[in-house]
């Protein structure tokens, strides 16, 4: 009976590492980053103008906390081809947070992870943007007292090529520490890959990065 008890008790903290909180948390952020993609490649192709998906940039102190890595939203732009400095750009639906605890993993991740935690180097489970530094952004309908966030970002063309080539979202789980989100687990990583095509890849561990 002692045995069996033991068995019963290890499958069950299997059955919690397979199937958490964390897990099931970080499967529902990776669904919306799909969403996402979904809907910032159909408005490129049906107004004909790039579409970008923004991630807030803002580091604190001077960004806020709260939207730092895990609020991302879906904009296109006035003038088809006109992405650089002066762009304009109007926004797409309703922005997104992505669950409590979830955030997207930069490309960097210096001065973002938690004790202890050594982040993988080969391959590395980050995130690529079109810049290594988030950028300012003249949106259509934010008020004034937003003009100074910055977001990091992806851009889908018309014909649904996505830059930067071969890119990469990836999530995973934090904690907060003096307004920052540190990074827990390195094992617990998922998010999706890009051919330069557009075509997405789900990657749901760490090593297929």
């Amino acid at each position: 009976m002692i045995v069996i008890g033991l068995i019963a008790l290890l499958l069950g903290a299997v059955g919690l590492s397979l199937s958490g909180p964390g897990v099931s948390t970080l499967a529902s952020a990776q669904n919306t980053l799909a969403s996402l993609v979904a809907t910032a490649r159909a408005q490129a192709a049906v107004k004909q103008t790039e579409t970008r998906i923004l991630i807030y940039g803002t580091r604190p102190p001077a960004g806020d906390s709260g939207k730092f890595l895990r609020y991302l939203r879906v904009v296109t732009a006035d003038t088809p081809g006109v992405t650089g400095a002066g762009a304009r750009w109007t926004p797409v639906g309703t922005p997104i947070s992505l669950p409590s605890g979830i955030c997207i993993v930069p490309t960097t991740t210096s001065g973002l992870l938690a004790t202890g935690v050594v982040w993988p180097a080969n391959p590395a489970p980050v995130s690529t943007f079109l810049s290594a530094a988030a950028a300012r952004y003249t949106i259509a309908g934010d008020p004034a007292t937003s003009a100074a966030d910055t977001y990091y970002a992806l851009q889908f063309t018309p014909d649904g090529v996505i830059t930067p080539a071969a890119a990469k979202l990836a999530v995973a789980t934090t904690t907060v520490t003096n307004g920052l989100p540190q990074f827990t687990n390195a094992g617990a990583v998922r998010g999706l890959s890009f051919r330069t095509s557009g075509a997405v890849t789900r990657v749901n561990e760490p090593g297929s990065f």
